[in-house]
C-alpha cells in the first residue's frame, strides 16, 4: 500500500530551505573566521580578499544547495537555485543595510556563481547514495 503525503507540504519546504540556509551560513562563517585567521598571518591585498570571500561564497552555497538536496529527495536542481538565489537577496538587503552596499556589475557574477555552486550541490546531494 503506498504512504500518503500530507497536503501540508509547502512548510515542509520553507523548513528545508531554512535548514539549507542554515547550513550555508554556517560553512561561510567557519571559511571566513579561517580566512581572517590567515590574513594575520600574512599581507594580502584588496584583490586577495575579494577572491577569498567569493570563494567562502560559492563554498557555502553548494554545501546550503547539498543539504537542501539532499534533505528534499527530488528536485535537486531546482532546490539548489532557490537556495542559491535566496543566499544572494539575503546578502544583498544585508550588505546594503550594513555596509551601503549597492548592486554593481559584479553582483550579477556573484549571483550567477551562487546560484550555479548551490545548484550543482543540490543535483550531488540528490544522486547520493544513502546508508540505511
Amino acid at each position: 500500500m503506498r504512504k500518503h503525503r500530507s497536503n501540508a507540504r509547502g512548510l515542509g519546504i520553507v523548513a528545508e530551505q531554512i535548514v539549507a540556509l542554515t547550513v550555508a551560513a554556517g560553512v561561510i562563517l567557519l571559511l571566513v573566521c579561517a580566512m581572517a585567521f590567515l590574513l594575520t598571518k600574512i599581507d594580502a591585498g584588496k584583490s586577495v580578499l575579494s577572491a577569498m570571500s567569493t570563494g567562502a561564497l560559492v563554498i557555502g552555497a553548494y554545501f546550503g544547495g547539498y543539504t537542501g538536496g539532499k534533505r528534499r529527495k527530488r528536485n535537486g536542481l531546482a532546490a539548489g537555485a532557490l537556495t542559491g538565489l535566496l543566499m544572494f537577496v539575503f546578502i544583498l538587503i544585508t550588505g546594503s543595510i550594513f555596509a551601503g552596499y549597492s548592486a554593481r556589475i559584479t553582483s550579477f557574477g556573484k549571483l550567477l556563481l551562487t546560484v550555479a555552486a548551490a545548484s550543482i550541490g543540490g543535483a550531488i546531494g540528490v544522486n547520493v547514495k544513502r546508508v540505511p
